[in-house]
């Protein structure tokens, strides 16, 4: 297995694709856990103030229909956040819910992105990675900082948390806490002439954390600070949190208090892949050197590595991986030797146990997509439904053989994965729409406008409602029924 060390002007290719540096900050020197303060006050920390409004918290009776914890991203290990509600809940619940929520900075959704560039308007005020939805309450990050806690039902502000820097991942939820992680995309001067001379780099400066905060309140309870960015949505396993940084570590911490379990040195730096378990470990793509990963939840020992000639940019570094069966499915990012089309994605499943690369499929060759150069598997009854950021087609593959059942061009950069109910998947893609995709056979049945526009933005469904965030800055709750094409919508 190789591992790949770009050359000179591929090392510029990366950072370009990155987004721009950040000079002047200076990433934490060392990580630790500590309470958080209480008692101070300053000019500065009152600009942002942490709010709470206890009155727009839904009833213990509501808040009972709902998924009581999500512990990694997009809820589950196969990606597909969906959760009917029982034949008792509240009607209103099973018909669905409409609100929408703005938050600090928002634009308009029918507006142009923030300074005419849409990643922009991700690294400064999107939500681009989606939702958590837990016990009547929308949990969901902000690129401006805050974590945000709203009313399910009603979109009302619960609480929010500002937390210093980048809040791009899914909140977990469990017991008395969220947990949620900051970071950013940047690398600081010193570490770009680290990383152009071919030394190892931290990215992320800045104060980078992983926080635990009351459910209640949103009140910090306890505060990890690694040195490298914490951009991904860690994973909450029996009562340890696993995440992936940008120092090129992953590290094991008791969700209790915030203390060091284990560090495991892996070398590559995590961008946006967010761990998933099977088989007693962990899986997770790590960025330069570009290796996807197998750690030992216990002892966090490399268990094996995998690579592919090739591979460009952040393109395994950046995708959550999904499981099932005791197979792992990746997708990464490839030179095409095209100069007209220089990339391309390639969907991997591998053997959980061994790291055996079971099936590969190379999509189509294009142009270098800006920001995330993956997108999100999802994996549902051993069909892997998995987009091109590329391309811009939408595949379903058996997770099995890798066989392509149907393939649907959608003509926009694809990033986020579906959400999968009663044979259709609801699908997010960048220009701000949401196409209803029938699985038995790729038809689109019909596209949704809601503006703004979407990254790797997946859906939750509960009931009658679809959630879902967006790099513009907003949360939409929306009926079932007013998307077209859904089941429900069609037998109005």
């Amino acid at each position: 297995m190789l591992a790949l060390y770009p050359a000179l002007h591929q090392k510029v290719f990366l950072l370009s694709a990155l987004g721009a540096m950040a000079f002047g900050m200076a990433a934490a020197s060392s990580a630790h856990a500590q309470p958080a303060a209480t008692g101070a006050s300053s000019a500065v920390a009152g600009e942002f103030v942490n709010q709470s409004f206890p009155e727009n918290r839904p009833s213990a009776n509501v808040a009972g229909f709902y998924p009581q914890s999500w512990l990694t991203y997009a809820a589950n290990p196969g990606r597909n956040p969906v959760f009917p509600l029982s034949e008792n809940a509240p009607q209103t619940l099973r018909d669905g819910v409409r609100w929408s929520f703005a938050g600090a900075g928002a634009l308009p959704l029918d507006g142009p992105p923030l300074a005419g560039d849409f990643k922009t308007t991700a690294y400064t005020i999107g939500m681009p990675v989606g939702v958590s939805v837990v016990a009547g309450i929308v949990y969901v990050g902000d690129d401006n900082g805050y974590t945000y806690a709203l009313n399910a039902a009603t979109g009302k502000l619960v609480w929010s948390h500002y937390g210093w820097n980048m809040t791009m991942s899914n909140p977990l939820v469990s017991g008395d806490k969220v947990f949620v992680s900051t970071g950013n995309a940047y690398f600081n001067y010193a570490n770009t002439i680290k990383y152009l001379n071919g030394e190892r780099p931290t990215r992320g400066p800045g104060l980078n954390t992983i926080y635990a905060l009351d459910r209640q309140t949103g009140n910090e309870i306890w505060a990890f600070h690694p040195p490298g960015e914490a951009m991904p949505t860690p994973l909450l396993d029996d009562g340890f949190l696993y995440a992936g940084t940008g120092d090129g570590h992953v590290y094991k911490l008791a969700a209790d208090s915030g203390a060091l379990i284990w560090k495991s040195d892996i070398v590559s730096f995590v961008s946006m892949s967010s761990p998933v378990k099977g088989e007693g470990n962990l899986f997770i793509g790590g960025t330069d050197p570009n290796f996807f990963y197998a750690i030992d939840e216990k002892s966090g020992q490399i268990a094996w590595k995998v690579t592919l000639p090739g591979m460009v940019a952040t393109g395994i570094g950046d995708c959550t991986p999904a499981y099932a069966d005791g197979i792992v499915v990746q997708e990464v990012t490839v030179t095409s030797g095209n100069k007209d089309h220089p990339v391309a994605n390639v969907l991997l499943a591998l053997d959980a146990k061994s790291g055996q690369i079971l099936w590969q499929t190379r999509f189509p060759d294009g142009a270098v997509p800006p920001a995330m150069k993956t997108a999100t598997p999802i994996i549902v009854d051993d069909v892997v439904y998995e987009g091109s950021p590329v391309s811009g087609d939408y595949y379903a593959i058996d997770l099995k053989t890798g066989h392509e059942r149907w393939k649907l061009h959608l003509g926009s950069q694809i990033r986020a994965g579906a959400a999968v109910l009663n044979g259709i998947a609801y699908l997010p893609y960048r220009a701000g729409d949401i196409a209803a995709i029938r699985l038995s056979d790729g038809s689109r049945l019909g596209v949704t406008h809601i503006g703004g526009a979407f990254g790797p933005s997946s859906p939750v469904i509960v009931g009658g409602t679809l959630y879902v965030s967006n790099i513009y800055g907003w949360v939409n709750a929306i009926p079932l029924t007013d998307i077209k094409g859904s089941q429900r919508a069609m037998a109005k």
